[in-house]
């Protein structure tokens, strides 16, 4: 039975071709608490659409958007979040979340994200910067959870690329909110906001347009959330995720810059460990449901069927060796970094 005093939360997210790495994410949001999560698929080849499907009884909500990526009109992720707040999973939720597949969640302190918000108290929002995981040296994907094959990462604070200062933000449906953004929700007044160590963040509240938690490479103390973003994985699925592209800027290439702007691997960080055993079990419990096993084997059957199309090409076989040789990305130090930020913002005006 719903406990009526018990914060309803909805994550909506955006996927395309995501099929290996759906039943992991969904479980470990649901061991966090999240009631609803709000699917938009586009373009899928990978047997992603029936996943999801298959997965409507454990609280997903599938919405095809068919195959729109050569359509006139905004990019996919647009669409959706445009779309998603007036959808009823939105509308009778009390706290909304925007993620993408390879976010996950890191608390360190709260058991879930229902005791977090109520430590955070009375707020509107609470920021949770990226950390950015690497490859950790691997070619292929191996076996287990995403966070256990990945555990090296940037520096926390890392100054320098700025990408790793962007935030994701947990928000109260009935705050002073107008829609969904990617980063942060569109506001209709100035929010309560806090940070990951949930201190309040009055300046970044009352600047709408940011989108970066920009510290300069200081380390914050006392952290209690982060985003843990495995955006590049081992060499053969970021080869993979090269042939899906980005559901935000289509035309813009997934190729060696991006991966040696995110690929660090400098600290082993384990704040998402003590979350795993409850994910594992997600895990179990989802994969125990009709359908899912079978789906969620079709999709790893598609992609390494995707691989091995990629590997037989000059192009593909070529990347794949340049990644190998770029290894992991060093994190400039703090001086550098805000150096490096500088001419960076002095030439772009």
């Amino acid at each position: 039975m719903t406990d009526p005093a018990r914060p309803r939360i909805t994550v909506v997210t955006c996927l395309r071709d995501e099929g290996p790495f759906v039943v992991e994410w969904l479980a470990h949001l649901r061991a966090l608490g999240v009631d609803r999560v709000l699917a938009y698929s586009n373009d899928c080849r990978d047997g992603t659409e029936a996943l999801l499907d298959a997965l409507a009884p454990a609280g997903v909500v599938h919405v095809s958007q068919g195959d729109i990526r050569d359509t006139p009109g905004p990019a996919p992720q647009w669409r959706a979040l445009s779309e998603a707040w007036d959808h009823e999973t939105c509308a009778g939720a009390d706290w909304l979340l925007h993620l993408d597949p390879d976010e996950w969640i890191a608390l360190d302190g709260p058991g879930d994200l229902v005791s977090l918000i109520a430590e955070a108290g009375s707020v509107d929002a609470i920021v949770m910067p990226w950390r950015l995981f690497g490859s950790a040296g691997r070619l292929t994907p191996g076996t287990g959870l995403t966070p256990e094959r990945f555990r090296r990462a940037a520096p926390v604070g890392l100054a320098y690329p700025a990408l790793a200062s962007f935030v994701k933000t947990l928000f109260r449906r009935d705050g002073p909110f107008e829609g969904f953004g990617i980063h942060r929700p569109r506001q209709g007044g100035v929010p309560r906001l806090v940070d990951d160590t949930l201190a309040p963040l009055d300046e970044f509240a009352a600047a709408p347009s940011r989108i970066l938690l920009w510290r300069g490479g200081a380390a914050p103390a006392g952290r209690r959330v982060q985003l843990n973003h495995y955006s590049v994985r081992s060499i053969h699925e970021f080869l993979v995720k090269r042939g899906r592209g980005l559901p935000n800027h289509v035309g813009k290439p997934i190729d060696l810059t991006y991966w040696v702007e995110r690929n660090f691997n400098q600290d082993e960080c384990t704040m998402i460990d003590p979350q795993l055993d409850a994910v594992r079990a997600e895990c179990a419990a989802l994969r125990a449901r009709p359908g899912v096993s079978e789906a969620e084997a079709a999709c790893r059957d598609a992609h390494r069927a995707a691989l091995e199309a990629v590997l037989a090409t000059e192009e593909g076989a070529v990347l794949c060796g340049r990644l190998a040789l770029a290894g992991g990305s060093v994190a400039p130090d703090a001086r550098l970094g805000r150096a490096l930020v500088g001419l960076r913002q002095r030439a772009s005006r």
